[in-house]
């Protein structure tokens, strides 16, 4: 058997890289994509590490935008 790495993002990355591109292109279709993430995921992810790279890439228009499509805002 072969080795092979597989690198799988995590929703929280996922969510922040899905923000980033939103701020960049006003992409509705990204903000979409976040709050079913949102919606899936609920719970089970790290509000507190979200939190973190939000403010630091100022992207809280865009999570907040998300989190209300996910009706969790």
């Amino acid at each position: 058997m072969h080795g092979f790495q597989l690198f799988v993002a995590s929703p929280e990355d996922i969510i922040v890289a899905k923000l980033e591109w939103a701020k960049r292109g006003a992409s509705h279709r990204q903000l979409e994509d976040v709050a079913a993430v949102l919606r899936v995921q609920g719970q089970a992810l790290d509000m507190v590490y979200l939190q973190k790279w939000v403010s630091e890439l100022g992207l809280s228009v865009e999570w907040d935008r998300a989190r209300g499509m996910a009706g969790s805002g």
